[in-house]
This record gives structure tokens, sequence and C-alpha cells, in this order.
């Protein structure tokens, strides 16, 4: 069984998490100050690739999950290569949205009558078609994460049937997960802004980047969770024991050295 509350709780438990989240938190600010320039995106690309290893941590059963900042060119690496997967599962729904603009542009072209209509009519079936790819691939999150931090290979990431067999045959929890994910974002960023409000506006430079940061984190913790209690076919932990992640696996007694 999951553990939601772990995914937010276990970042306080490592003895140094407060240094862990600081240097984190820096990366993303120097990102953000330079995300004009494009560069500042290698910022974000490190920490989602950060965040990959707290899934795979999670996912092995480490008990201190978040590992050191010292693997900066191949987080970067993985970071980059997981943008890669989300940008190719994203597609479609990039095709679903040229309707959308072609049907809103006869629409709008002063025509009257049958044109009018038909150019409604074609931007509300694109429209629905992205609003229905939208909650698959909301759903696939969790599947193609998951699947990526596996070899972290790009090509594992897209292996399209098998990831959304998966899903459809633990719908009920990866739609959980999936849910909570989101709720927690908002959540999450919601504070970093009433924070970051109340210190006076300055303060969003430093709690946007942190909110974010533990948006990926808890992410990754809840992946990584559900990645140990139902692995996806051709690897992952199968020696789960247990229905609450809260009791270790055996291996965890004398843990080993977490992947860093």
């Amino acid at each position: 069984m999951i553990d939601y509350a772990k995914a937010f709780s276990f970042l306080t438990e490592d003895e140094r998490w407060l240094e862990k989240l600081g240097i984190g938190t820096v990366v993303l600010v120097i990102s953000l100050i330079l995300s004009p320039v494009l560069i500042g995106l290698i910022g974000f690309m490190i920490a989602i690739g950060y965040a990959v290893r707290v899934l795979q941590n999670v996912r092995d059963g480490h008990l201190r999950p978040l590992p050191e900042w010292d693997q900066w060119s191949e987080d970067l690496i993985r970071g980059f290569k997981l943008l890669v997967v989300w940008f190719v599962w994203q597609l479609p729904a990039l095709l679903f949205s040229i309707p959308v603009g072609i049907g809103n542009a006869i629409a709008g072209s002063n025509q009257e009558g049958a044109a009018a209509f038909f150019g409604g009519m074609i931007a509300l079936c694109g429209g629905c078609l992205v609003l229905i790819y939208g909650l698959v691939t909301v759903v696939a999150g969790p599947g193609f994460t998951i699947a990526y931090a596996r070899d972290e290979q790009i090509r594992s990431g897209l292996q399209f049937s098998t990831i959304l067999n998966w899903v459809r045959e633990n719908l009920s929890q990866v739609a959980i997960v999936a849910i909570i994910y989101l709720i927690g974002s908002v959540v999450f960023a919601l504070i970093g802004g009433i924070a970051g409000t109340l210190l006076c506006l300055i303060g969003l430079l430093v709690t946007i980047p942190l909110s974010t940061l533990v948006t990926y984190l808890f992410q990754a913790h809840l992946y990584g969770q559900l990645a140990r209690l139902v692995p996806l076919p051709g690897g992952g932990p199968t020696t789960y024991s247990g229905d609450d992640f809260s009791n270790p696996l055996p291996s965890a007694i004398n843990p080993p050295t977490v992947v860093e």
C-alpha cells in the first residue's frame, strides 16, 4: 500500500535535508534568473535528473532516498532524456491542437452561417481530442517515468503498449497516484506563492523554486513507491513484502549503498 504522507515527510528524515534542499533551491533560483536566455533550462533538467535518482532509491527500498548533489552532468543527461520522453508522449496533443487552430480561424474569419458553424465544430472536436489525450498522458505519466527510470534509456519510456497495458492493469493505483501528485503540485505552488508574497514579493524568487523542487521530489517518491509495489514487466524490484510502504524490504535492515 502506498504511503502518501511519506512522499512528503521523507524529506526531513535525511540528516542533511536542509543542505540538500538548499542546494537544489539555489540551482533552480539561478535557472529561474537565467530562464530568459534558455540556459536556465539546464538547472531544471539537473533537478529533474536528481528526482529520477530519488525515484530509483525509493523503488529499491533505501531508507534515506535523498542522494548527494554529486552527479551534475549525469543528472543533466537524466533530466534531458526524461524531457525527451515526455515530449514524445505529448506529440499527439500537439497534433490534435492543429484542428483547434484551424477551426477557430474559420469561425473567426467573419464568416456566417454554415462556415462559422463548421469552424466551430472543428475546433470543438479538436479540443475534445486534446482533453481526452491529456487525461491519458496524466495517467500514463507514472508509467513512462517509471519505465525510463528503470535503465535511463529513452526507448524504455517509449514502450507505449507495455506502459499502457501496465496502466490498464493497475488503473486504480496509478490513477490515484497521478491525482495525488496533481493535487500536491497545486498545493505546493499555492504555498510557495503565498509565502513569497508575504515576504514582500522578493521572496518569490526563493519560494517558487523551492516549491518546484519539493514538487519534483514528492512526485519521485510517489512514483518510486508505485514502481516498488507494482513493477513494470521486464524489470524492477519484485521482492516487496508487506502492504505498508513503511515496512522496509528485508535488505533494508542493512541498507545497501544509496545510489548517488
